[in-house]
């Protein structure tokens, strides 16, 4: 399969490119290679490269930077996606974009499912839903993947956590999330491109937890004595608001694909093997 990766330096597009590559041609472009803020130019470029499947994964993804640019975003993550949609429906390819937890408002006491109303709280989270509803207005075939708190790849906030491990570290406690092995959401998109049903899937790891006790959960694998400062969100003024909840059920992506996602303690574990055998 020949497919279309963009966003491909970030981290997800990055780590995307390299997990497929053994098994699949990729194209990946980065922001350099292709303004998807230009219609024509992406029509073109997806047109000539003729891929099997678009990947979007380019974007703004600083939630604060977002909320301070709102025209910026909305004009990359929103109409830029759109650009995107708009070529792959007009040359029939399937399109696959990463998608966030934020657009999902943090109401609701219980795992939220794919069909339940979404209503975001910042820049970042409404210019990726009015970027999902573009697409699912335009598209016949399309895969819109929900994701949360990535770790692994390049830009990793565990690997930052260990490197300030001498240093005060203050996070966010009352925020409930899913943290996602970046490995296990590229092996679960792996799985989702080589079928047809269309849809929007929440891919996370099972179970949820708060930013505070992943961290703590990091250090007690390595026996790091250290306490982690838990934040409020009220107390924390000139960053854009954060959903207090947006722990995520993925029963779909099993029923429909039949991914198991392992758990957010194993995947971690596993992670954090990886790291040690590394450096052995």
């Amino acid at each position: 399969m020949k497919i279309m990766i963009l966003g491909s330096k970030g981290n997800i597009g990055n780590y995307l490119s390299n997990y497929l590559t053994n098994q699949h041609e990729i194209i990946p472009l980065d922001k350099n290679d292709l303004d998807i803020t230009d219609k024509n130019s992406v029509l073109q470029t997806i047109k000539s490269s003729s891929p099997d499947i678009v990947i979007q994964a380019a974007g703004l993804s600083d939630i604060d930077f977002c909320e301070s640019h709102e025209t910026e975003s909305y004009t990359v993550n929103t109409l830029g996606t759109l650009n995107v949609a708009y070529a792959c429906n007009t040359l029939s390819i399937p399109i696959v974009y990463i998608s966030s937890a934020y657009v999902y408002g943090g109401e609701k006491p219980s795992p939220y499912f794919e069909t339940d109303k979404c209503s975001p709280i910042n820049i970042y989270g409404k210019s990726k839903l009015a970027a999902e509803k573009l697409i699912r207005t335009i598209c016949s075939k399309y895969f819109i993947i929900r994701t949360s708190w990535c770790f692994g790849g390049n830009d990793c906030y565990i690997k930052k956590a260990l490197s300030q491990a001498n240093a005060p570290i203050f996070l966010i406690s009352d925020a409930i999330i899913n943290p996602t092995y970046i490995e296990d959401l590229c092996n679960s998109i792996s799985q989702i491109i080589t079928s047809d049903f269309y849809g929007v899937y929440n891919c996370v790891n099972d179970g949820y937890t708060s930013k505070q006790e992943v961290i703590n959960y990091v250090f007690d694998y390595f026996n790091i004595q250290k306490n982690v400062l838990p934040l409020s969100t009220e107390t924390i003024k000139n960053i854009a608001p954060r959903p207090k909840y947006t722990a995520m059920n993925t029963c779909l992506l099993y029923n429909c694909f039949n991914i198991k996602m392992p758990s957010w303690q194993d995947s971690i574990t596993h992670y954090l093997d990886t790291i040690v055998n590394s450096t052995q």
